[in-house]
């Protein structure tokens, strides 16, 4: 057990087999919630107040779909919900890099069709990337100077010849400004969890989870994540399997080794094999010849052969017990 490829194998088992687990879970998760998101109804704000009329009902989780509608938009080239303005250097070779993120909601939000609408409740885990639309680009060109661009020219050369990839993608010759945004008056899905406030007769969405394009981009989106997990599971699965497999081997060899060793020490013990001087076994009479005198049936061996001829009585000087028969034995 002590040997290193084990305790890798062990390791490499222990930390592929998290690794399924986990991700199981996770793919487990994506399956339930692509199915209760397909099972949860679409409505529109007539549609979902009929329903609360009709079931008695106060609260629902659904999705909502409608013009999405702001008293105070955000004013860009069209009216906004949601602005999301992105600031990147501008390379020659092309390459361009975040530097800055600017994000801006309009501060009143509400979802509507012709009859009736819902005021959205907005919270910070509102996810609205799926929503979002290109809006305009704008091009700011940066002033180099002249070792920039020489820096920039030389760059340019080894990035054209292949020379080797570098790290380095010289001095940024510009910034670009992109705007996205979720346009106003426009068509969305929205799903969180809805109240009607019989009170005021006003209905209320509370933490909503998603502004889509339609329920089927979730759907998708879910559907991308959980072909993703698949793949991922088959190769840590393979990886598992394979470091198991060495870890088993070495686990069966090391049994197998103990087994062995096992055996040989009782087969050494019913031999009598062990390394033994003559010194230590003088005869308890003379204390000058090795013992080599066997006495049946106490199987004793105690006295040299000479002391026992010279014995008075035929009983073994150790338990005293008749002797019937005596076995001489030599020392090789």
């Amino acid at each position: 057990m002590k040997s290193p490829i084990t305790k890798i194998s062990a390791i490499g088992t222990g930390a592929t087999g998290f690794a399924l687990f986990s991700l199981l879970s996770q793919w487990y998760q994506l399956k339930k919630k692509h199915n209760q998101y397909q099972l949860i109804n679409e409505f529109t704000p007539t549609s979902i107040l009929n329903y609360f009329n009709q079931s008695q009902k106060t609260t629902i989780e659904a999705f909502i779909a409608g013009e999405l509608v702001s008293e105070s938009p955000i004013i860009s080239k069209v009216p906004l919900i949601m602005r999301e303005k992105k600031i990147y250097y501008i390379y020659e070779n092309g390459v361009k890099k975040i530097i800055q993120t600017f994000l801006h909601g309009a501060s009143q939000l509400s979802i509507a069709d012709y009859y009736n609408k819902i005021e959205i409740w907005r919270n910070s885990t509102l996810n609205y990337q799926l929503s979002m639309s290109h809006i305009w680009d704008k091009v700011i060109p940066q002033q180099l100077s002249f070792l920039q661009r020489l820096t920039n020219f030389i760059l340019k050369i080894i990035n054209q010849l292949k020379i080797r990839k570098l790290f380095f993608n010289g001095f940024p010759t510009g910034l670009l400004e992109r705007e996205y945004g979720i346009i106003a008056n426009e068509f969305y899905v929205i799903y969180g969890e809805i109240i009607l406030d019989k009170k005021l007769n006003k209905m209320f969405l509370q933490n909503p989870k998603y502004i889509l394009k339609s329920k089927k981009q979730l759907l998708f989106l879910i559907q991308k994540q959980i072909k993703y997990k698949s793949s991922m599971i088959v190769i840590v699965f393979i990886l598992f399997a394979i470091w198991s497999c060495i870890f088993g081997c070495n686990i069966k060899n090391f049994i197998i080794h103990l087994l062995k060793e096992r055996q040989k020490a009782k087969l050494d013990k019913l031999r009598g094999q062990k390394y033994l001087e003559i010194n230590n076994y003088e005869c308890q009479v003379c204390f000058e010849r090795p013992r080599n005198i066997i006495f049946k049936p106490c199987k004793h061996l105690s006295i040299c052969h000479e002391c026992s001829q010279r014995l008075k009585k035929p009983q073994c000087p150790i338990c005293k017990q008749q002797i019937e028969d005596k076995i001489e034995i030599f020392f090789t």
